[in-house]
């Protein structure tokens, strides 16, 4: 009976991806009467399979946001606005599994295995590879990459200096999460502050490279004696890395970015437009291309399918609980409050207001609390024109708090993985060992971005 749910689920997320792109393109009233029965179901059948903080996250916004809808009467089109709200980030996230297909099936996960070691002969070698692979190969596989870096880097005698590995991957990660146009934050973000991923990329790829080299330099400072003598499993068979597959897999990287931001500047295209269909049609490109076609359908059955779709149920259900939740907020006019409560606490200054947003998403993401809350809750109730600031100003702000917020709390999925591939506890993997770092990139973000502010460049 659970594999027959399972599936059930599994047919449900794939049908809703389908039919709500299927309507991008068509426009029928039909199938926009059809997508929110689909999506009420598929929230039904996820709700009993969450597990962890994000059942108690879920259950909560959930709760919220249907007592605020019911307290306020709101009309039933009102329900599935606010159902549908964050829909097309649902949509991302149930597509972009795919680009995982040509990583797993390329050869490129040997060829990175061997090239490794080849140029791992010190942390901060160790943190600055291990953090480039997890930002790149991190926007095609998401979470998928942690594991896979952790099974890459047992060929080196730093695999077990857990707090290196974790604190390369999670920060490699969080810089991945700010600028990569497939992953959840960024496509949220954009679509609450109205920007184009043109105006907000360079920008953005610039905080990415300073929290990262925030954390490089940290690394260097904290490793500049002796590294332990850490050994892994000597026994590795250290062979010619294939340098072909590694400049093939980098080459098909940067043209999956290009062909995303070019076609969103030229045919002014949406960004999650052009992402989802790019889920879609660029394995399929990349797989004929290396001769591995055949193999994409089985994988797109066996793997995709039946596995990477089902675990998708705790962010279905925390996106669209979040979406409900700020439809509830909106509509019952509450969010007029927390305008109110800053405009008290920062009063015009945007410096504190920086400060206050920054400081105040990361205590709530310490204390467990999922940061699409926050973001969610601020990006529909600030008027930032008011405050002066443009809106990649404030697109960034929320980002970089997302970001870092992810990486300390002890209830997100990036550090509940990596609590698990490493031994220790969530707070240890998050809070104990990134929470000096997010202090210090939290500075140098808001030094960074006062400094642009003030000679007029951002």
């Amino acid at each position: 009976m659970t594999i027959i749910f399972t599936r059930i689920r599994s047919l449900l997320t794939f049908l809703l991806a389908i039919f709500y792109l299927s309507n991008l393109v068509i426009k029928s009233d039909q199938i926009s009467h059809i997508i929110p029965v689909i999506l009420v179901l598929l929230v039904g059948f996820c709700i009993p399979t969450i597990t962890g903080s994000s059942r108690i996250i879920g259950y909560a916004i959930f709760a919220a946001g249907i007592a605020l809808l019911v307290i306020y009467n709101a009309p039933l089109n009102v329900w599935i606005e606010s159902l549908e709200k964050n829909l097309y980030i649902v949509v991302i996230l149930i597509l972009v599994p795919l680009l995982k297909i040509p990583i797993q099936q390329g050869g490129y996960f040997s060829a990175l295995k061997t090239f490794f070691p080849h140029y791992v002969n010190s942390s901060s070698r160790f943190y600055l590879l291990s953090g480039i692979i997890t930002s790149f190969i991190g926007m095609m596989i998401n979470i998928a990459v942690m594991p896979l870096l952790d099974e890459i880097s047992k060929a080196t005698k730093y695999h077990t200096d857990k707090k290196l590995l974790t604190t390369a991957i999670s920060r490699g990660f969080a810089a991945c999460i700010i600028w990569a146009p497939t992953m959840a934050a960024p496509i949220l973000i954009l679509q609450l502050t109205d920007i184009s991923w043109p105006q907000y990329f360079p920008y953005a790829a610039a905080c990415a490279a300073l929290v990262f080299l925030v954390g490089y330099f940290m690394n260097k400072y904290e490793y500049r004696g002796e590294l332990p003598a850490a050994s892994a499993d000597d026994t590795v068979d250290i062979r010619q890395a294939d340098y072909r597959k590694i400049i093939e897999l980098c080459l098909f990287v940067i043209i999956l970015i290009a062909s995303i931001s070019l076609i969103a500047v030229i045919w002014e295209i949406s960004t999650f437009t052009v992402v989802s269909f790019a889920a879609l049609i660029f394995p399929v490109i990349w797989m004929a291309v290396i001769k591995h076609l055949p193999i994409l359908f089985n994988e797109v059955k066996e793997n995709y399918y039946c596995q990477s779709l089902p675990r998708l149920n705790n962010e279905i259900v925390l996106f669209v609980g979040a979406g409900l939740l700020a439809g509830g907020i909106t509509y019952s006019n509450l969010g007029d409050y927390v305008p109110y409560i800053l405009q008290m606490l920062v009063g015009d200054n945007v410096l504190l207001l920086t400060i206050a947003i920054m400081f105040g998403t990361l205590f709530v993401s310490a204390l467990g609390v999922h940061p699409i809350v926050t973001t969610v809750i601020i990006g529909e109730t600030i008027n930032f024109a008011a405050y002066g600031i443009s809106p990649v100003y404030m697109a960034l702000l929320l980002s970089v708090s997302w970001t870092l917020g992810i990486i300390i709390s002890p209830a997100s999925a990036t550090i509940i993985t990596l609590s698990g591939l490493t031994g220790r506890s969530p707070v240890k993997a998050g809070l104990h060992w990134n929470g000096l770092y997010v202090l210090i990139s939290s500075a140098c973000f808001i030094a960074f971005v006062t400094i642009l502010r003030l000679l007029n460049l951002l």
